[in-house]
């Protein structure tokens, strides 16, 4: 990119009686001057945009417009930058004020003077490149698309506006102008002096009236307007906790991907969601997302859409299906800054199938292609983002992603093995299954905290051991063992050590396989440990069967665990501190929780594996006599005891 095409100038648009803010203003500094976490508004934009490499800075005030100047002298001063201030005599609107400036050649930067924003001009000039337009409207997802103008672009440019005032008898995805554009000479050339006019109702409009090309630069960046009391305290709160410059597209950050049908919304079956009517969210669903939000992940939809190949959906009707998900999501502060459809299918015989989509694609789950494509345009931190889905098609997308996958039990709860296809050498598994999306996202958000003790207790030992230290992490059955056991593994992963995590439930006997006499330990197989963990002693591979939770059967394939180059085994099981083993396990934990919780759990989990609740209590009576006796012996060799009610689940 050569400099000559990099954007140096802005525009801000500092005018309006500032009626909003003249609650915190008292009418007696213009809007433009408030302070925002003690800095006036206009000064964080004019250093933003300084930082950004724009080197001319024009202000267009209004309403007590004149003590502009000398309080943004000092600031041209010290960033060395030429900021000019013009003072609007009357209002000219959002656009018509525009036309009292001469311009100069080169694209400008517009911004209007109540937004906080920190965006990445670079990529801006970049995206102006490949979209050239008269227009760019830069625009984002928020968390009230139903009471906002929305853009419905296609292939990048923008095909239809939405003012917010103009009735709607659809959901249309959520996509908003944030109140930042670049404009070109052609763009200011269409411009009519002197008379008042707003660039939603009047400007673009006619620009589209007249086929006039306008871009639509879509980017998950921090932009905000700041100039109502709730939307200046809600920005005043995000520059304390630094969410203003973490959103920038210079700064990587994890994403939470998130399958759709399933996951967020209910799986309504048959075709899938072909109406928006039949979206319904699952439960919690959109605080999830708005959790995952809130902690500074990129939140990004991927899913399958193959209704559109088979003719069941066509464009329009996607967009308002997407569209209504977006919005009901937005109702509990759920934002998803990306959705990634595959529209394709592989199968053909449908009545009204779209022939140039009925194909076999890298993008159609579990291919990884949308995540690949999100990780191209989004700054995703890699090794610490997730995949999220009820589908084993979802944790094969992930697994090929290089991603954490997990799964949920709402929707196919990942009791569909039989669709996967079959040129997939083995199933693959989840690394963890979590209840609802909800409880995906809490981990998410917290596992750094539920695995720290643990993992700074390994790195003590690691530094006086010789070979692979073996851990063993061990408990009743639903006590959160697994789920401790893959937090302290994504803790030490992402300090640089090596880690196997051994899940010994991958050798359960399946239940056809199993006698009415048979205890715990015999149902584990527990005889087989010493010989497993002799292997991975000896930095070997070894193969498991592949036991199905949710079938309580065997998965096709074997599950392969490799030690060669393990710094840390962990092995988690109901079993992994046995006696038989203990010896040769360097540190054993015990991982505890109350009655009523295990039964809690224990329910739920078996009423994922298709039990009647009679059926699932007479095995929990079961398991208190037989199996809990046997679990807790390992409760007095183990070296920890822990308890993560809290924070587990």
């Amino acid at each position: 990119m050569g400099s000559e095409d990099a954007i140096r100038q802005a525009i801000i648009i500092a005018g309006g009686l500032g009626t909003r803010a003249r609650s915190m203003t008292g009418d007696a500094i213009p809007k433009a001057l408030l302070p925002l976490a003690g800095v006036p508004i206009i000064l964080r934009q004019i250093r933003t945009l300084a930082r950004e490499g724009i080197q001319h800075v024009r202000v267009l005030g209004g309403h007590l417009g004149s003590q502009l100047e000398p309080a943004l002298g000092p600031e041209a001063e010290k960033l060395g930058i030429k900021i000019e201030v013009f003072v609007e005599k009357s209002p000219l609107g959002t656009a018509g004020c525009l036309t009292t400036l001469v311009m100069t050649a080169g694209d400008v930067l517009i911004v209007y003077g109540d937004m906080l924003f920190d965006i990445d001009l670079s990529a801006l000039t970049r995206h102006r490149q490949q979209f050239p337009a008269a227009l760019t409207i830069i625009a984002h997802p928020n968390d009230h698309p139903r009471t906002s103008d929305l853009v419905v672009q296609k292939s990048g440019y923008l095909q239809r506006l939405l003012p917010r005032k103009t009735p709607r008898d659809s959901d249309w995805r959520n996509l908003v102008p944030a109140g930042l554009y670049v404009a070109s000479e052609q763009f200011f050339q269409a411009l009519v002096p002197g008379q008042t006019a707003d660039m939603i109702h009047d400007v673009i409009p006619g620009l589209l009236g007249r086929s006039v090309p306008i871009a639509i630069y879509d980017t998950p960046e921090y932009m905000k307007d700041t100039g109502s009391p709730n939307r200046h305290a809600a920005a005043e709160a995000d520059l304390r906790q630094e969410r203003v410059h973490a959103a920038h597209l210079s700064v990587q950050r994890p994403a939470v991907f998130f399958d759709c049908d399933g996951v967020l919304n209910e799986d309504v079956g048959g075709h899938g969601v072909i109406h928006p009517d039949q979206v319904k969210l699952i439960d919690r669903a959109g605080e999830a997302v708005r959790l995952a939000r809130e902690a500074g992940f990129l939140t990004i939809a991927v899913t399958n859409r193959p209704q559109v190949a088979k003719g069941f959906l066509d464009e329009a009707g996607l967009d308002h299906a997407l569209g209504r998900l977006e919005a009901k999501l937005a109702e509990d502060g759920g934002v998803l800054d990306r959705i990634y459809f595959c529209p394709h299918h592989p199968d053909k015989g449908f009545p009204n199938e779209v022939a140039a989509l009925k194909i076999d694609c890298a993008c159609r789950k579990p291919g990884d292609l949308m995540i690949r494509q999100a990780m191209s345009e989004l700054p995703v931190e890699k090794s610490k983002s997730i995949i999220i889905g009820d589908s084993l098609r979802d944790i094969g997308a992930g697994r090929k992603a290089g991603i954490w996958a997990y799964g949920v039990r709402t929707g196919y709860g990942l009791r569909d093995e039989k669709s996967y296809p079959t040129v997939e050498t083995a199933i693959p598994h989840a690394d963890l299954v979590f209840d609802t999306v909800y409880d995906a996202v809490r981990f998410q958000c917290g596992y750094q905290e539920i695995g720290k003790a643990l993992s700074g207790a390994i790195d003590e030992r690691l530094s006086d051991t010789a070979g692979p230290l073996l851990i063993s992490i061990c408990g009743r059955s639903r006590s959160g063992k697994s789920t401790f056991a893959h937090a302290v593994q994504r803790v030490l992963s992402e300090t640089g050590r090596r880690v196997l995590r051994l899940e010994l439930d991958r050798w359960i006997l399946p239940l056809e396989h199993r006698r009415p006499d048979m205890n715990a330990e015999e149902r584990s197989r527990v005889e087989l440990y010493p010989e497993i963990v002799d292997v991975l002693r000896r930095s070997g591979q070894i193969e498991a069967p592949g036991y199905d939770a949710a079938s309580r059967g065997r998965l096709r394939g074997t599950t392969a665990y490799d030690a060669r180059d393990a710094d840390v085994i962990l092995l988690d099981g109901i079993f992994a501190g046995h006696a038989s083993i203990r010896e040769q396990v360097d540190m054993s934990v015990f991982v505890e929780a109350s009655e009523q919780s295990l039964l809690n759990r224990f329910h739920t989990f078996y009423a994922w594996k298709g039990l009647t609740p009679v059926a699932a209590e007479e095995l929990w009576q079961s398991r208190i006599q037989e199996e809990w006796p046997r679990i807790d012996l390992q409760r007095t060799s183990a070296d920890i005891v822990i308890n993560l009610e809290e924070a587990i689940l």
